[in-house]
């Protein structure tokens, strides 16, 4: 029997309920889950930024310690029901039951790293050059935040924003995506039981016009959001013309470096890994493979070995590596991509048009000797897809990963620490991963990219104050 999850807004601190404008089932198993929400409309928009505005001076009110508490809360509660979220993630969106317990206690420690941040917002004070004048530095919380989050990481992403926006004293307008509602509703109810003020965090849902009317609307004061470059693109702009901050995430297209002298097993595993893993749909999956010339071939045969022992299926089961994609139209985009590469005469060495599977399940496809210009080698799928490019040399290698509008995660694999130190120095890209996937990053570091692929400040770790806060200098002499 299907279970059929029905959602409402949270504003101000109620629930408040719509008519379905949306509909979200299991991606492995449709008949297993069906989830329903509501549409958040201009008006609820603004009810939702006015609480949150009036939740800014409860916050401050309130002090640091009761912020720094709550926040700790919502940890400990993330880990107390990480079995039951990571089930309703797996349920909700496909992914895998281990990836999904990892996502939750991510978002748990997220929450906890937060709460200590809460404590330390120190400044400065100094000197004037004017005698008997003194200079203070402090950072004080932007105001009213809307949050924009993605489907892929639907309850850690929220996190890495929600939490240092409440540990900096701001109040928070929250989307998820419509494909993660579910998920997103449950985190959204541990938040409300945390003791922070009402209003403190909003959830709007909706699956279109919502994130375009909260990015609009009078009274946000920044904007952070992870999602598509086109809608990032307009998110951007929506921002400009109101001269609200803003902070974006788009994605990439990332590229792994295996040079003659890596250890061929940790190079593969690094290249299956971010390549297939979490059915390929991690912004900081490994997209471009550039091999070197010389073990190209003993490379790609060993990929190939490597990618027919995983085991795909029932993200539910503990076995599972590699879950299906999100949504039907996922699917169909991947799809649809994958046929106009082959379409230039590619045919991949497995997966593919030709290896059609059930429901959302899109199998692992890998293309060799594919051009730097290529559709392949220059924009992103978000899928399990990846394409071998062909290189002579490391500065060939070099040119080959810069040769990208993106620059959010790359890699190298390699025994030489000469090729290691020169690629960290010149690769375009905002994270770097010597012998590791490009895929995987701690919750306590910087994360973010350059080019197409983020703008503005950093996110998570002590980087976050950047965006979350407003530097004030004051002058002050005592007559």
């Amino acid at each position: 029997m299907t279970e059929t999850i029905t959602l409402s807004h949270h504003v101000a601190g109620r629930a408040v309920t719509g008519s379905t404008a949306f509909e979200q089932s299991n991606p492995a198993l449709p008949d297993d889950l069906r989830v329903e929400g509501p549409e958040a409309a201009p008006d609820l928009v603004a009810e939702a930024v006015a609480a949150a505005r009036g939740a800014v001076d409860a916050l401050a009110s309130a002090g640091i310690e009761a912020r720094a508490d709550a926040l700790a809360r919502i940890g400990r509660a993330l880990a107390a029901e990480a079995d039951r979220l990571a089930l309703l993630i797996a349920r909700e969106t496909g992914k895998t039951l281990g990836d999904s317990k990892g996502e939750v206690m991510r978002a748990a420690r997220l929450f906890d790293f937060f709460a200590g941040e809460t404590l330390r917002n120190v400044g400065e004070r100094f000197a004037s050059t004017r005698p008997g004048a003194t200079v203070e530095v402090d950072y004080a919380p932007v105001g009213v935040v809307a949050a924009i989050t993605p489907w892929n990481f639907p309850i850690a992403i929220p996190a890495w924003k929600i939490a240092p926006a409440l540990a900096f004293g701001n109040a928070v307008v929250w989307k998820p995506s419509e494909i993660s509602s579910a998920t997103a509703d449950a985190l959204m109810k541990i938040i409300a039981e945390s003791g922070l003020p009402a209003g403190s965090v909003n959830m709007l849902l909706g699956a279109g016009g919502a994130g375009k009317a909260l990015t609009e609307a009078d009274g946000v004061d920044a904007i952070s959001f992870t999602g598509s470059v086109a809608t990032g693109e307009r998110v951007r702009l929506a921002a400009a013309q109101r001269s609200v901050r803003v902070q974006l995430e788009m994605g990439g297209v990332n590229g792994l470096i295996v040079m003659a002298d890596a250890d061929l097993d940790n190079a593969v595993d690094c290249a299956v890994n971010g390549a297939f893993f979490a059915a390929g749909q991690r912004c900081t999956a490994t997209s471009r493979i550039i091999v070197e010339e010389a073990i190209a071939d003993r490379f790609v045969e060993a990929v190939k070995a490597k990618v027919a022992t995983l085991k795909i299926g029932d993200p539910r089961d503990p076995a599972t590596q590699v879950g299906p994609l999100a949504a039907p139209r996922q699917k169909q985009l991947i799809a649809r991509q994958v046929a106009e590469v082959e379409g230039t005469g590619l045919k991949p060495l497995f997966g593919g048009s030709a290896a059609e599977m059930e429901h959302c399940f899109y199998a692992p496809t890998l293309f060799d000797n594919v051009s730097t210009a290529s559709t392949l080698g220059q924009e992103e799928i978000f899928g399990p897809v990846a394409g071998v490019i062909r290189v002579n040399g490391f500065d060939e290698a070099i040119e080959t990963l810069n040769g990208n509008r993106f620059g959010l995660s790359a890699g190298i694999c390699t025994r030489s620490l000469l090729h290691a130190e020169e690629f960290k120095r010149r690769a375009r890209a905002g994270m770097l991963m010597v012998n590791l996937p490009t895929a995987g990053v701690d919750y306590h570091a910087p994360f973010g990219g350059t080019g197409a692929s983020s703008y503005g400040p950093r996110e998570q770790g002590r980087a976050a104050r950047t965006f979350y806060t407003i530097l004030k200098t004051s002058y002050q002499k005592a007559l």
